[in-house]
């Protein structure tokens, strides 16, 4: 079995350590300093209890060096997507499936959609929409923390779950044996035929966490106890869940227990915020602009949502980390931690 992974940062880092102890023909597609880093050094994940791995995959610059693809795993941000996977459409065959593991709303979520706000964000000009028929596609939210410590190193902190799912809400042979696959290889995978509900309930914390981190420079724990800051929080959340209750989703916590199970992650410093600090592009449309943007399609007002937004977006463009006419030429450098 042939797989592909777009994008070896963290998370694909630990992907491919995981995968290439299963027997599969593992590549990955990287480029620039990640690439000569991979091809010197492999790829090396420190796990959580100790364990370290180190495989050497093939890699390639660009899909056209890569025969057919059982499935391809694209894990790079969501404003380097298009660019990163579109050229895999060419690469996969009827029983192929490309597996988009991403943070926020990802580009499939409003793809059937005419005039999608979402499309409009996340797919600029539909590339991907025209090249990916969405029978092949594959949701997946995961809740593994990775940070990438160097190009083709990563540290797994905690948690390996990841929730596949197919966007029309489908569980096909592919999708049942990718998630037996993956736990197979020592990874805590499972299906949901209700992908989107998995998407927002993930979202819905870091709509709030992560805009507010960068904008503040606090972690986790400080933004849930601070005064100032909790209520900012509450009132994003409250705007996401309605918003994403206008589009069919169903929460099955409350608020109060989505803060009390991220106050344990501590002094915690959310993706963004590591980005930032990186220097790196952040991820703004996925995580904010896209449930905005949602909440006007349907009339549900985000006030809250909207301020944020706005002061995240300027501080994005004064720092050179923002804005949807950057290049993504070097998207395959970055990934989330």
């Amino acid at each position: 079995m042939r797989i592909c992974i777009v994008g070896a940062g963290a998370i694909g880092s630990y992907l491919a350590c995981r995968l290439a102890r299963s027997g599969v023909e593992l590549s990955v597609l990287a480029r620039y300093a990640r690439a000569a880093a991979i091809r010197a050094r492999g790829i090396t994940t420190t796990f959580d209890n100790g364990d370290e791995i180190t495989v050497r995959p093939l890699v390639a610059q660009t899909p056209e060096a890569l025969p057919v693809q059982q499935y391809v795993l694209v894990c790079v941000k969501a404003y380097a997507v298009p660019e990163a996977a579109v050229g895999f459409a060419e690469r996969l065959d009827a029983g192929s499936r490309i597996v988009f593991v991403q943070n926020g709303i990802p580009w499939w979520y409003g793809a059937e959609e005419p005039d999608d706000p979402v499309a409009d964000l996340l797919d600029p000009g539909g590339r991907l929409a025209a090249a990916i028929p969405l029978d092949r596609v594959v949701g997946c939210v995961t809740y593994a923390n990775v940070r990438n410590a160097a190009p083709g190193i990563a540290e797994h902190v905690g948690g390996d779950s990841f929730v596949l799912g197919e966007p029309r809400g489908g569980m096909s042979p592919p999708l049942g044996r990718l998630a037996a696959l993956l736990s197979g290889a020592g990874i805590d995978a499972r299906t949901t035929g209700r992908i989107r509900d998995e998407v927002w309930l993930k979202l819905w914390g870091s709509l709030a966490f992560n805009p507010i981190s960068a904008l503040t420079g606090m972690t986790m724990d400080e933004i849930i106890d601070d005064p100032a800051t909790r209520p900012i929080v509450i009132g994003m959340m409250t705007e996401g869940r309605a918003v994403a209750t206008e589009h069919g989703v169903a929460f099955p916590t409350s608020i109060e227990q989505r803060l009390e199970t991220a106050s344990q992650a501590g002094r915690f410093k959310t993706s963004m915020l590591q980005d930032l600090e990186a220097g790196r592009r952040l991820e703004i449309d996925a995580i904010i602009g896209a449930v905005a943007a949602m909440g006007r399609q349907v009339g549900v007002p985000t006030p809250t949502v909207d301020v944020v937004l706005g002061l995240l977006e300027q501080k994005a463009r004064g720092l050179g980390l923002g804005g949807r006419s950057m290049p993504t030429s070097t998207a395959l450098e970055v990934h989330r931690p």
